[in-house]
């Protein structure tokens, strides 16, 4: 498909094969990329409706009957435990009239449809639909909420729409590779931020994985414990990323009070890292502590970030553990602002008639890495 066909200027084409260029000769995007409704319709089919997508963490429907829903570019989403502590994912939607079954999160023993009483049980089966049975041909035997996959890693919960996606464990071997290190599983969630920004999602993925702007956005915070002298970037197929680099812990002076991981004890003090898993799950480690960041569009020009704390479970029995923990919990909030405000401007940007693809910096290898990935799954591969 080419991106002419997207709705999008006939000069964004050119603009794309700037970007295919090696780093040193690279140009970012067009703004057309992140604020056509076409190109985002796309992305849903071409990414978001292919791939492994997390969508939050095991505590979060830990005894049986709790469960959660989403919406996911339109399509309504219940994870629940069932009373066999099984979890199960399904399409939210009633099979009478397609009505949402769940509301919000919380627990329960049975999802029933608000709008005609159709009750399922926890494995999505029908078990009771009132006034149908001189409907021919009904056998609600056969009737069951619309499975959808469902994997973990790490704590954290997977799903996917397409059932000829690769499984998990083969679409996120880089991932599981590089990161099981970090035993995300052996932590527990301290607090989930939750960030409403007026930009596309892309950019909220791109910020994240800027080491450009560090030192200038967060000068005054992090930027002045963090340091690129040594900086290590693994590039994985489809966009995937890791890379290394020294910085201090996101707490005030860039100093842990909690001291280093358990299983970190053999990293330096400004052990860092971050990597990305395509679409929308985002890692981000320090030797204190580690944070997960997964992004969902909201439309062309509006995306939602869920940003996880986590620390390890043996932390919580602490007598003072939320009175440092909420030191964190502020201090990330106040780096998140930074860069909510500049993701806003960047998003503005993308509309003015002055704006131009600018170069891109050696620091901005990742993003470059992602972009190309990105575009190739989108428009076809390079020539």
């Amino acid at each position: 498909m080419a991106l002419l066909d997207t709705g999008a200027p006939p000069t964004a084409a050119r603009g794309i094969e700037r970007m295919r260029a090696p780093l040193d000769r690279a140009r970012h995007v067009p703004g057309s990329i992140y604020t056509s409704p076409d190109v985002l319709a796309r992305e849903k089919e071409v990414l978001f409706m292919k791939d492994w997508l997390m969508v939050c963490r095991e505590e979060e429907v830990e005894k049986p009957g709790d469960f959660m829903t989403f919406r996911i570019l339109g399509e309504p989403v219940v994870v629940t435990r069932d009373q066999g502590g099984t979890l199960r994912a399904f399409a939210n939607v009633c099979l009478h009239r397609g009505v949402e079954v769940a509301v919000g999160a919380g627990n329960t023993k049975e999802f029933m449809c608000p709008y005609h009483g159709w009750l399922y049980d926890l494995e999505g089966k029908l078990v009771g639909a009132p006034y149908m049975k001189e409907a021919e041909g009904f056998d609600p035997r056969t009737c069951r909420l619309p499975p959808l996959r469902l994997a973990t890693w790490g704590g954290c919960i997977f799903i996917c729409f397409d059932p000829a996606t690769p499984p998990f464990e083969v679409a996120a071997a880089d991932w599981i590779r590089e990161l099981s290190f970090l035993y995300p599983e052996r932590c527990r969630l301290s607090k989930k931020i939750v960030l409403d920004l007026d930009c596309n999602w892309k950019f909220l993925i791109e910020n994240v994985m800027d080491m450009y702007h560090a030192h200038t956005l967060h000068g005054a915070s992090f930027g002045k414990h963090t340091s690129y002298d040594g900086l290590n970037v693994k590039l994985f197929k489809n966009g995937g990323v890791r890379s290394d680099y020294a910085s201090g812990p996101l707490a005030p002076e860039g100093k842990t009070l909690f001291g280093k991981l358990p299983w970190l004890a053999d990293k330096p003090d400004h052990f860092a890292l971050f990597s990305y898993m395509q679409p929308n799950t985002y890692l981000v480690c320090r030797v204190d502590q580690v944070r997960i960041l997964i992004t969902w569009p909201e439309g062309p020009g509006k995306c939602r970030g869920l940003m996880y704390s986590l620390f390890p479970k043996e932390h919580f029995a602490e007598p003072d553990f939320w009175e440092r923990a909420d030191k964190y919990h502020a201090y990330l909030a106040y780096v998140l602002g930074e860069d909510s405000d500049m993701v806003r401007s960047l998003q503005r940007g993308m509309t003015a008639r002055a704006f131009a693809p600018g170069p891109m910096a050696p620091l901005e290898m990742a993003i470059h890495h992602f972009m190309n990935a990105y575009l190739d799954r989108m428009f076809g591969a390079a020539a």
